[in-house]
């Protein structure tokens, strides 16, 4: 649900915040990641509460990390000892962690304590296999990360996005087609930009992705439209 200003209703954003809390417990490990650089200059309450209810006490069957962001902002890096210092108390962390993603600082480090933590075990299903509503999951997505990519400020948030149609077809190749669908006539000129350039460029890097995702050519075709009117 989206407002008249592009952004979510406060009632949307609070079904996802209840529903990221309802599934917390069915993860082997849970990461608390927070700006520090933030932390230092513009403290904020609610995070600070955040965190040290999240590691007030150990967690028998889930472990959980402390990851400090955006080290690379930090100027006196003392300062981070100081703010490491204040959740070292916290006995629920089983780790903590001073990264920069921007950077990479500290990302491998992350990673490998990840990756030392992930149990064997066998696939739920074929890894080598992507079943045809995980491929149209995935086409959308990078659809929509290329819309993204050139189209800023409000108006992603306020177009709709649909799979028209999906058709393998006899030579192997997937014939993709989805629409955007905006609200007025002035946000369809802009996703489509001059001559159809903008639209053009986002299906020319789309199918390029998909193409190399999939493993096979793929005929991406996209339509933006204006939404119909109620009663129109």
């Amino acid at each position: 649900m989206i407002g008249h200003h592009g952004y979510p209703y406060r009632t949307d954003v609070k079904v996802r915040v209840e529903s990221a809390w309802s599934s917390i417990e069915l993860y082997d490990l849970l990461i608390m990641m927070f700006d520090v650089h933030r932390h230092l200059t513009m403290p904020d309450k609610r995070v600070i509460k955040l965190i040290k209810l999240m590691g007030e006490k150990v967690h028998s069957k889930q472990k959980r990390v402390l990851c400090m962001n955006k080290v690379d902002l930090v100027e006196d890096k003392k300062d981070l000892l100081k703010v490491a210092k204040e959740f070292a108390d916290l006995p629920g962390y089983d780790k903590y962690f001073m990264i920069s993603g921007l950077k990479g600082s500290g990302v491998k480090d992350l990673v490998q304590y990840l990756m030392d933590q992930a149990v064997k075990r066998p696939w739920d299903e074929d890894p080598t296999t992507m079943s045809e509503e995980i491929m149209k999951t995935i086409s959308l997505e990078v659809v929509r990360e290329k819309m993204l990519d050139h189209i800023h400020q409000e108006i992603p948030y306020v177009i709709e996005h649909r799979m028209m149609d999906w058709k393998e077809l006899r030579d192997g190749s997937l014939r993709v087609e989805q629409h955007f669908i905006t609200p007025k006539p002035s946000q369809r000129q802009i996703l489509v930009g001059k001559n159809g350039s903008k639209i053009g460029r986002i299906g020319i890097e789309a199918n390029e992705e998909l193409r190399s995702i999939f493993k096979r050519n793929v005929h991406l075709i996209l339509q933006v439209r204006v939404a119909r009117k109620r009663g129109a």
